[in-house]
């Protein structure tokens, strides 16, 4: 009877230790990664105190923005994922900026993914990047990692801050910054916003006339203009920005944003050739070139609870399936295993055992 009992022990050990291995080690693996049906939407709100419209060329000041993101994986390709996202900033309900990119993303390390089909190529707003550009991977760690900037169309630092107690969603984030000084906005990128490469003399007047700089750049601008030859001007963009990620570091979500971004437009290097200005350095002609774009922003709080929420719950199956049922089942079935054993071995041997003599 009991060797019968510790074979069926022995059995049903040894299936959850298989279970269990199997479950830590194939099917957890594959629930560390982006899901295929991922279709997400992220929305931030600021203010911007000043914007210059690209198709009338006149400012927008002090207006209230609302800014969307919307991604979802278009495509899968063994370990690689097309994901299409969709930004839109408007104001008061009224489109501002719109852009459209697509991305070839590693969905286990969350980076950016090489070997991709040729036929994504064709996808709009698709070209080479590095690093992260959506999201942080599965168990983020402490420590910095690279990002990417489309508007420097280079990679970028993401610096590990501190782990703390994030007050507007209640969790423990890992908090990461990252920071720029004035950059040339990359000519491909200038391209993409819609933003022209040149500018006719009197148009480039009348914009600096509407812009809020100082004297001193608008008393140089006669004998800049003078030293440019023809009738057209061409323009140099810059870009600078200051960020602040909370991200949980268990799912890699990006729980919370805030955000400033500055864009400025001036001479380019050829048209201050010859002048005083020639030798500056890129943040010092930046200093001197006019705003066409200023804002801040941050998550809303509607969109930090939803990804609170998604981190959390994803934060659960993590830890329910990729510790406490395969380890448990590893552990059960050791256990039923060795007393399964008990029973097959030991127990035979003590029904032999000779019975003491009668006296």
């Amino acid at each position: 009877m009991k060797k019968g009992l510790g074979w069926i022990l022995a059995v049903v050990g040894v299936v959850l230790v298989a279970a269990g291995l199997v479950m830590a080690l194939a099917v957890v693996p594959g629930m560390k990664k982006m899901p295929a049906d991922t279709d997400v939407t992220r929305t931030y709100e600021g203010t911007m105190p000043v914007m210059l419209n690209p198709q009338t060329f006149e400012f927008v000041r002090n207006v209230p923005i609302e800014l969307k993101r919307h991604f979802k994986v278009v495509e899968t390709d063994g370990d690689l994922a097309l994901v299409k996202e969709e930004r839109t900033m408007t104001s008061g309900g009224q489109p501002l900026e719109q852009m459209v990119c697509d991305y070839s993303i590693n969905r286990s390390t969350m980076m950016w993914g090489t070997g991709y089909p040729e036929a994504w190529k064709s996808s709009e707003g698709f070209w080479d990047r590095e690093g992260i550009v959506l999201s942080w991977p599965i168990d983020s760690q402490k420590h910095d990692y690279t990002g990417w900037s489309d508007d420097y169309r280079s990679t970028v630092p993401l610096e590990f801050a501190n782990e703390t107690k994030h007050a507007r969603s209640g969790m423990t984030l890992y908090t990461y910054i990252s920071a720029s000084v004035a950059r040339p906005i990359a000519p491909e990128e200038v391209a993409a916003l819609g933003l022209p490469a040149t500018l006719p003399k009197k148009q480039l007047e009348s914009m600096i006339a509407q812009a809020q700089v100082s004297p001193m750049v608008v008393a140089m601008i006669p004998k800049l203009l003078a030293n440019v030859p023809g009738d057209t001007v061409p323009l140099k963009y810059f870009y600078e920005y200051q960020g602040t990620y909370w991200v949980d570091p268990a799912t890699g979500i990006l729980v919370d944003t805030e955000k400033h971004e500055l864009r400025k437009v001036g001479f380019a290097d050829e048209a201050l050739a010859g002048t005083p200005l020639e030798n500056m350095t890129d943040e010092q002609k930046a200093g001197l070139a006019v705003t066409i774009s200023d804002y801040t922003y941050k998550a809303t709080d509607q969109s930090v609870k939803e990804a609170a929420d998604d981190a959390k719950s994803k934060g659960r199956a993590l830890t329910l399936y990729g510790t406490y049922l395969p380890w448990g089942g590893v552990i059960v079935g050791v256990v039923l295993l060795v007393l399964g054993l008990v029973f097959v071995v030991v127990g035979p041997k003590r029904a032999a055992a000779p019975e003491p003599p009668s006296e």
